[in-house]
């Protein structure tokens, strides 16, 4: 009986009604559409960005489509992950740096909702455990009208090790880890520390700081994979844009996109 009143903590399918949907959207200061089942979060946003909406969210409790980075799809059973993309109205002047700050308030918001210790790999994703717990996906749409960023975050919160199947050797949930988490509370969390992120520049100075320090790559031998082949190095820094540096024999290599692994 335990287990089904802790998975009664869960709100977020109350956006369903229009009622409470426009009650927290007004909370958090934006539209709020919310799907019981989709293709894509993001592909959705993108659709709103291109017919003119302005900032909003687009959560959904089922993706059949869901992607991440470099084509990977980002799946789970319904009612598990926190799956939503956010629209942010002018595009920022440094996107990529932003959908890098993103793991730092996913981060942030799960410090502040009992689930402490969460670690960051450049360049996308937040972990637990040593294992990935979410992901973030940023698209910039530009335009004459200043354009827009659609910042994707998964965040698997229910799941089971069962739930995860073979994948549960390098990812986990909130659940997994002993944690508990309202994925209503978590988009509202969420939302207000982008927010934060999105109206300062020093606060975004602030949150790099923060990122480094949480950094599971940093001071670490690395490979980093990308589309011009793999190179391998000293993860040094990260620089003020969001590149990593990597400290090679050969000299300094800033990397602006890859798949990392430790050495």
């Amino acid at each position: 009986m335990k287990a089904h009143h802790e998975r009664l903590m869960d709100r977020l399918g109350l956006l369903a009604d229009r009622g409470v949907r426009g009650a927290v959207g007004r909370a958090i200061g934006r539209e709020i559409e919310h799907h019981a089942r989709i293709t894509s979060t993001q592909d959705r946003a993108r659709e709103l960005v291109d017919a003119g909406c302005g900032p909003m969210v687009v959560v959904a409790d089922e993706q059949t489509a869901g992607r991440g980075r470099q084509g990977r799809t980002w799946s789970a059973p319904p009612g598990t992950s926190l799956l939503a993309s956010w629209v942010f109205r002018p595009l920022p002047s440094d996107p990529a740096l932003f959908a890098l700050l993103a793991g730092v308030a996913v981060a942030r918001a799960l410090d502040a909702l009992g689930v402490p210790g969460a670690r960051l790999k450049w360049p996308n994703d937040v972990q637990l455990a040593g294992k990935k717990l979410a992901g973030t996906l940023g698209d910039a749409v530009t335009a004459s009208d200043g354009g827009a960023l659609v910042l994707g975050i998964g965040v698997n919160a229910g799941q089971s090790a069962a739930d995860l199947g073979e994948l549960a050797a390098m990812a986990t949930s909130c659940r997994i880890e002993g944690h508990e988490v309202d994925r209503l509370a978590l988009l509202a969390r969420i939302t207000a520390q982008l927010d934060l992120l999105a109206a300062s520049p020093d606060e975004r100075r602030t949150a790099l700081d923060e990122w480094r320090s949480r950094s599971s790559v940093l001071g670490r031998e690395v490979e980093v994979r990308g589309a011009a082949g793999s190179v391998r190095g000293l993860a040094r820094e990260v620089a003020e844009d969001g590149a990593l540096v990597l400290e090679t024999a050969s000299g300094d290599r800033r990397i602006l996109a890859g798949e990392v692994s430790l050495i």
